[in-house]
């Protein structure tokens, strides 16, 4: 029998006792602009074998309470999600697989790097492919080699990387990892580089490195890996085995954004609950204005008072982050209405929105990434920041009164139609702020 067998076996048997026993900082740095990638040249050569990467499941029962929140989240589904699939069917339609690599290891990074990727259909995965951005794939990162496109490697084997390195395990060496802490270990993937155009897709990393808090020494591990929003802690132990110590904070894993919506209908309601819990924290509305001769100036300044990136990051272009504005008079009519939902769910095109959208090679405005060519639109707010909209309004009346409130979904009604078309889905908006002045 293979050592690596008898490694698997010898963990299998610890399991089993298990189960029927127990009932910093990093400095700043300025990148420099990273070269533009060919679909045609993979990033890491060197594949692995399926079952080099171990299961989650295995994890799970040392680290348990790590392990349910890691099940809930949208890492765990980062292939399987609803809609990530219809969209991904689509890019690879539209590029001929062009953006097959590019897509498909950051959302299955174990499948890409053992050779079960492609076929980009997933028909060769293995059940730990399967399951998305897994333990073991993370806590066998050896390097950040670019921030950007997955550029991680991997060394899967006994060797389990993370913030620790004190603690004695029985089923596996553990090894402290500064990487691990810092932020640019997020940046590997939360940064998307188009292939062909060199646009930046996704910039999460950049708009943290950026600003404020990346000067401040606060990561992404500080806000997203914490109990709620904000810099918090969680004391406890990493894992019911071994000499895990009591510490002041251990990692939470539940990876919570701002994507209630997909993380409810995937039956993750605690997350889907701290999601919400993220986006009231991250805005404020101040209101301001005056009586004109023929109604009112209203203002409104939206402040990024409580992320480290602008708002709205991630997949901007299928987000929605919005203001709706009801202005009404001292006789109680409704004098102005600006980004209502209309009979289909749908918001008025209208509205002020907050969003970053591309042109596409003939110029035109598109929300598919993978036509990338250049940015057409971007207003978003960076941390700390604040952007300003003023409507000038006509309006019969003495008095008024302005009401308004900063709304959100993770993903558009006409986005959701397309790749889910007659199931009646509707997404809800989340009210991220809320703000009255009387004139």
């Amino acid at each position: 029998m293979s050592l690596k067998k008898c490694m698997s076996l010898s963990a299998v048997i610890f399991i089993l006792i298990i189960v029927f026993n127990l009932t910093g900082c990093s400095p700043r740095v300025t990148p420099e602009p990273p070269p533009v990638l060919s679909p045609a040249e993979p990033r890491q050569t060197v594949l692995f074998e399926p079952g080099d990467f171990q299961d989650p499941a295995i994890c799970g029962a040392c680290h348990t309470e790590i392990y349910q929140a890691w099940s809930g989240s949208k890492h765990a589904s980062s292939w399987v999600g609803e809609l990530f699939q219809p969209d991904f069917q689509q890019a690879l339609a539209e590029t001929d697989g062009a953006v097959g690599a590019l897509c498909g290891e950051c959302h299955a990074p174990v499948a890409f790097r053992t050779g079960q990727l492609p076929p980009f259909d997933g028909s060769e995965f293995d059940e730990i492919s399967q399951r998305g951005i897994s333990c073991d794939f993370c806590h066998t990162v050896s390097e950040v080699t670019e921030k950007f496109n997955t550029g991680n490697v991997s060394s899967p084997g006994p060797v389990k990387r993370g913030p620790r390195g004190d603690t004695v395990s029985p089923m596996h060496e553990t090894m402290y990892s500064q990487l691990h802490t810092e932020a640019e270990f997020c940046g590997a993937c939360h940064n998307v580089r188009h292939p062909e155009s060199g646009v930046l897709i996704i910039d999460t990393y950049d708009d943290w490195l950026a600003g404020p808090y990346a000067a401040e020494g606060i990561t992404c591990q500080d806000c997203h890996m914490t109990p709620g929003p904000g810099v918090g802690k969680n004391p406890g132990r990493s894992s019911i085995a071994g000499n895990a110590k009591e510490r002041e904070h251990i990692a939470t894993h539940y990876f919570v954004g701002g994507s209630s919506w997909q993380l409810s209908r995937m039956g993750s309601e605690e997350h889907a609950r701290k999601a919400e819990e993220n986006l009231r924290a991250a805005a404020r509305l101040d209101l301001a204005g005056k009586l004109t001769a023929d109604g009112l100036d209203l203002t409104v300044n939206v402040t990024n008072v409580g992320a480290g990136h602008k708002i709205p990051t991630g997949v901007t272009y299928i987000r929605q982050m919005w203001l709706e504005v009801t202005v009404v008079n001292e006789k109680g009519d409704t004098v102005f209405r600006s980004g209502y939902t209309d009979a289909e769910n749908n918001v008025d095109q209208n509205a002020v929105f907050f969003r970053r959208l591309f042109r596409d090679k003939e110029g035109n405005a598109t929300n598919k990434s993978w036509l990338a060519q250049e940015i057409g639109f971007d207003r978003r707010i960076p941390p700390r920041g604040t952007e300003t909209e003023t409507y000038s309004i006509q309006a019969a009346g003495k008095t008024f009164t302005a009401t308004v409130r900063l709304l959100y979904r993770s993903i558009s009604q006409a986005a959701v139609n397309a790749h889910s078309p007659g199931q009646g889905l509707l997404v809800p908006s989340v009210e991220m702020a809320k703000a009255e002045i009387k004139f």
